[in-house]
């Protein structure tokens, strides 16, 4: 009996423990926070919203300011956010939209830590404009050839 009851009273004890950690407090996004992919976009990037901060949630919080985002054929606002860095020494990177020829090269807002890379359409629209670049003239007709 004694051999019971210890057990008992351990597994209790861990029973009661582990609820206050199921009791905390989760924040739930239901925004599409952006991929790490450099990307393409067709049209310059509408101007940045002017948003107001909500209270801050706590004194490691930072304020990660709204942005635009490339999806598939147009711009989408993500909205600012309260976010906890993973790392003390982590920092936000804005996001960076930059003039290419006759598009945008879109790099998406991250933390120093993470890496972006190239997505697909960028690296297929650089190749394609890297091989238009060494043609001259033709790159009048090539783009007027994608409007058919």
């Amino acid at each position: 009996m004694k051999i019971l009851g210890k057990s008992i009273a351990a597994m209790s004890f861990l029973l009661l423990s582990s609820m206050p950690a199921s009791a905390q407090v989760h924040f739930r996004f239901d925004i599409p926070l952006p991929s790490l992919e450099i990307r393409v976009g067709h049209r310059a990037p509408p101007k940045l919203r002017s948003e107001r901060r909500p209270h801050r949630p706590g004194r490691d919080y930072v304020w990660l300011r709204g942005s635009w985002d490339w999806h598939g054929n147009d711009w989408a606002w993500v909205p600012g956010r309260w976010e906890r860095p993973n790392h003390k020494s982590n920092r936000w990177v804005r996001a960076r939209y930059a003039r290419e020829g006759n598009a945008w090269r879109y790099e998406p807002a991250h933390w120093s830590n993470q890496r972006v890379f190239e997505g697909n359409d960028y690296r297929e629209w650089k190749s394609k404009n890297d091989r238009n670049r060494g043609r001259g003239n033709d790159n009048d007709r090539d783009r007027h050839h994608d409007r058919d």
